[in-house]
């Protein structure tokens, strides 16, 4: 029998409840955009120009940096290139157009083209303990814990699509939206209907491997 697909669950369809809910920062936003050109010889670039990190036997693009705002830039031969390290949207555009403004500055002929964002990241401390195990029994189809393999639990949300990385110390990563408002309002109902009501409040440390060796001797004990 094939394996069956694990389901995602839709977040959107579970209410927001009241009380002080823990505000996500954002981390890094990924942005892609186009220099409206094709067949860029980067390694000319890098040679005469060296404002560009160009190794092709490591990678195909080059490595491009700017202080303000502190970002890192990939240029592929193809026009595209990717801007990561920005904490805000606002700062992945400028940060972007500085990078376009570089090439135009030694006269090379791009422009800025088809900006979009890609993936924004934000972190969040709830500020307790998570019973991660109980998610992942209660939330099985949904969620993914293999503490041996990753001290966190993977949890994603199909509307949208979100991938919420759960820790023991209470810290959660949000990754893959395009938009705040998706983390800011699935963040919400996560925490309202599910992080909220897995709260250890008996636990003696936050210690991921401790908690997962609590884990496998309660296992353990039961299968006596």
């Amino acid at each position: 029998m094939p394996k069956k697909n694990k389901e995602k669950l839709d977040l959107s369809k579970l209410k927001v409840g009241g009380g002080d809910i823990p505000t996500p920062v954002l981390q890094n936003i990924v942005a892609t955009f186009w220099l409206g050109v094709t067949g860029l010889n980067l390694r000319h670039i890098a040679l005469t120009y060296g404002f560009l990190e160009f190794n092709p036997s490591t990678f195909a693009a080059g490595t491009m940096r700017i202080r303000e705002p502190r970002t890192t830039a990939l240029a592929f031969s193809s026009g595209n290139m990717v801007c990561t390290g920005a904490k805000n949207e606002t700062a992945a555009r400028l940060a972007s157009r500085k990078y376009v403004r570089i090439f135009q500055s030694v006269g090379i002929p791009v422009c800025f083209k088809n900006f979009k964002i890609q993936n924004i990241v934000a972190s969040v401390n709830v500020g307790f303990a998570i019973k991660l195990h109980d998610i992942s029994e209660a939330f099985g189809p949904y969620s993914t814990y293999e503490a041996d393999l990753f001290p966190g639990l993977i949890f994603r949300s199909i509307n949208p699509k979100l991938v919420f990385l759960c820790f023991r110390s209470g810290k959660v990563v949000i990754t893959g939206a395009k938009h705040r408002e998706e983390i800011e309002y699935t963040w919400a109902q996560f925490y309202t209907n599910i992080i909220s009501k897995f709260r250890d409040d008996t636990a003696t440390t936050t210690s991921s491997s401790v908690y997962r060796n609590d884990i496998k001797r309660k296992r353990d004990v039961s299968d006596l």
